[in-house]
């Protein structure tokens, strides 16, 4: 076996970058003519997964701009960036071809695919070369050169259109160059060198490794191992391929159980050579994308299988290629104990369900989960005691079934004990009730919790707290309401923080340690100064968890922030707004 030259790697920068940030993201091939972007999106977003490298299919290059923009709205939407762009085909390959019409076709579709590129948002574009037919294979210098002139003038296209990088994928066949070691490097130095001489009007180049590819030659001998062909393109490696393969490079699957044992590719090892070498790369921050192919495309007995197969491959690379300690669990019970303070003074989250998207509840949930919170908050209304009614009692008949965490149900309705018996035989965790409108409040309450469920109850902001002093001893917890009942997106309500104080201090002066949850308008701007007048229970919805300004998991952590903020001002009196 050759081992690559080591003048290979001269470094391309006059400044060496010693340090390296791994990202994991998914090629979309996978879902080529099987699933939905949409599908795929969500599927993501539940197992954290925010960079997507959009592959090619056939239709891509004639449809219309409102498509793709379509499109990116639809992955931001689910905290999703369409961050590369690279061929799933060989479709670009016309430049190696000398029948008439195959270079003009390929220029026209590889300038759509940068507009494409353009509209998505995406940073890097790429394909792999082209293939020499390989009864043709003294047309291989031409074809390069060919390649390689239509690129320096695509490099100038890619910068006006706004796209920062275009990529080469070197391939593992010499009919389909760049491959060995001295080619990459050839193709590499030439465009990389055009581009420091026209550096304020062209697109870098880069490539994007594949750590599966190796090559085998004519003689059926190993000429370069997948790891010498990876190692060969570190000075111009911009991201990189992730897929398993056996011993001959032939098959590529991914990395679920049964395929590592059949594979030879160890992740972890190719994510250290990339830190160990950080200094020779031109980039700090680099993605992997898992690139399979998933099940037997069209077959009712195996399209079904590719959820499991990604989901199963994104949770090792979380480990392999990211050194994350373990995947993040389906279907967490609570929220982890460096996530939020410990003993009395840990605060709950749990997360208003009516302010998601109805018409995809089940990813929502998904999604929240994965975030470690405490309980779901159910609002259940009927159109008489508030006048709105999001989600009726169907919602937690099947939730029930379909979740572990705690069901915190919030009853804004005229008529609570009809509604408290058809919660009786479900999984529901505590029921708070508004006294508003109970008629005969203490039996209401004695009534929940002898069905074995937490009784809380529920007063408006302009309710006195003297109203809830006599039922006291047959509650679990108050629930302060700091907007009027019944919708979301309201401002919170002027007397609110001082209400949460006060009921805080009704409490203590009568002797009970109840919790305190909150619920309207619990935002990163109030949600200190409701902890700091004793909140211990957030219900959060669109001013907070699901805020649009970032994803749940972002959002969870300025919550966790501003927390802490409120906690400090407990123990600083003077740091409190109440």
């Amino acid at each position: 076996m050759r081992a690559a030259s080591s003048s290979l790697y001269a470094r391309t920068s006059e400044h060496p970058i010693m340090s390296l940030k791994l990202n994991l993201g998914v090629k979309t091939d996978l879902i080529e003519y099987r699933y939905s972007f949409a599908w795929l999106f969500r599927l993501l977003a539940e197992e954290g997964i925010q960079l997507v490298q959009l592959g090619t299919w056939f239709e891509l290059y004639q449809l219309p701009d409102e498509f793709f923009l379509n499109l990116r709205r639809e992955a931001e939407d689910q905290g999703i960036q369409i961050a590369s762009m690279f061929t799933a085909h060989r479709e670009l390959g016309g430049f190696f071809r000398a029948e008439p019409g195959f270079e003009k076709v390929a220029r026209g579709n590889f300038e759509r695919l940068i507009e494409v590129g353009a509209l998505l948002g995406a940073r890097s574009v790429g394909s792999n070369p082209g293939a020499v037919l390989r009864d043709q294979m003294g047309t291989k210098t031409n074809g390069v050169n060919c390649y390689i002139r239509h690129m320096k003038e695509l490099m100038h296209l890619a910068h006006e259109k706004g796209v920062s990088w275009l990529t080469i994928e070197p391939m593992s066949c010499l009919a389909e160059p760049p491959t060995l070691p001295g080619e990459v490097a050839e193709m590499g130095r030439e465009l990389t060198e055009y581009h420091r001489e026209h550096a304020n009007s062209t697109a870098a180049i880069g490539y994007c490794a594949d750590i599966a590819h190796g090559y085998i030659d004519h003689q059926d001998q190993v000429g370069y191992d997948h790891i010498q062909l990876f190692e060969a393109t570190y000075p111009w490696l911009y991201e990189v391929h992730l897929k398993n393969t056996d011993t001959r490079f032939n098959s590529t699957f991914g990395f679920g159980p049964k395929e590592r044992e059949k594979g030879i590719v160890d992740v972890a090892h190719f994510r250290d050579l990339l830190i160990k070498n950080a200094d020779q790369l031109p980039v700090q921050e680099m993605t992997g994308y898992l690139e399979i192919g998933g099940p037997k495309l069209g077959r009712d007995y195996s399209d079904h299988q590719l959820e499991d197969q990604l989901r199963s491959s994104l949770r090792y690379l979380k480990e392999a290629f990211l050194g994350e300690a373990e995947a993040a669990p389906t279907v967490p019970a609570t929220c982890a104990a460096a996530d939020l303070p410990s003993g009395k003074n840990k605060v709950e989250i749990s997360p208003s369900m009516m302010c998601v998207d109805a018409l995809n509840f089940e990813s929502a949930l998904r999604k929240v989960e994965t975030l470690g919170v405490d309980m779901l908050h159910m609002d259940i209304m009927d159109g008489h005691f508030v006048p709105n009614m999001p989600m009726g009692l169907g919602v937690l008949e099947r939730l029930q079934d379909a979740t572990q965490l705690p069901l915190d149900v919030h009853l804004m309705v005229a008529d609570n004990d009809f509604f408290v018996q058809q919660l009786a035989n479900m999984r529901v965790n505590q029921i708070s009730v508004h006294l508003e409108s109970a008629i005969h409040l203490d039996r209401t309450l004695s009534y929940i919790r002898d069905l074995g469920i937490k009784a809380g109850v529920a007063i408006n902001p302009g309710t006195p707290l003297s109203a809830i002093d006599y039922v006291l001893e047959r509650i679990d917890y108050v629930l302060v309401m700091t907007v009027n009942p019944g919708y979301a997106g309201q401002k919170m309500t002027p007397a609110s923080l001082r209400k949460i104080a006060d009921c805080q201090e009704l409490l203590s002066a009568r002797g009970f340690d109840l919790p305190i949850q909150v619920d309207g308008n619990v935002s990163f701007e109030n949600i200190p100064g409701m902890v700091a007048a004793g909140a211990t229970n957030l219900v959060a919805g669109t001013s907070s968890i699901f805020h649009k300004s970032g994803t749940m998991l972002e959002n969870k952590r300025r919550m966790l922030d501003a927390i802490e903020e409120g906690l400090a001002a407990q123990k600083k009196p003077e740091l409190a707004a109440v």
